[in-house]
């Protein structure tokens, strides 16, 4: 399952290879990475609503987080469900009225004493996230 945000995007900035696309998100700075000829193939622009997709799989829980780390997209919210399986657990964070989606080891889930009601940070790297647009 993919998480989907919707937001508009702030700065656009080309570069060679990548473009970087800042997009807000409700209170929230998002930061993304697409190749230029994306960026040229979508016609992305400042002020263009835009989705953001991204696999639960590639949302990083993190509880009382405190420092610096490279990845740059980082959303606060509240785990309201936890899902076990077998060998992962869905951990459903809201944050800001919308759901994210995130996948993790039920090690991590364990050792990092996860519950429902406790306050987390989801992470994401900027690279791992997808732009959708209407066109």
């Amino acid at each position: 399952m993919a998480n989907k945000l919707c937001g508009t995007i702030v700065r656009v900035i080309q570069g060679q290879i990548h473009a970087h696309v800042q997009i807000q998100w409700k209170d929230t700075p998002l930061s993304v990475i697409v190749t230029r000829a994306s960026c040229d193939d979508m016609h992305l622009a400042v002020g263009d609503a835009i989705s953001v997709l991204i696999k639960g799989t590639d949302v990083m829980l993190a509880k009382s987080f405190s420092g610096m780390l490279s990845a740059r997209n980082r959303a606060k919210g509240v785990v309201k469900q936890i899902i076990t399986a077998d060998v992962l657990s869905k951990v459903v964070v809201e944050s800001q009225g919308d759901a994210l989606h995130a996948f993790i080891t039920n090690t991590s889930l364990q050792e990092m004493n996860i519950r429902e009601g406790d306050e987390v940070t989801a992470i994401v790297k900027s690279t791992e996230l997808i732009l959708s647009k209407e066109i």
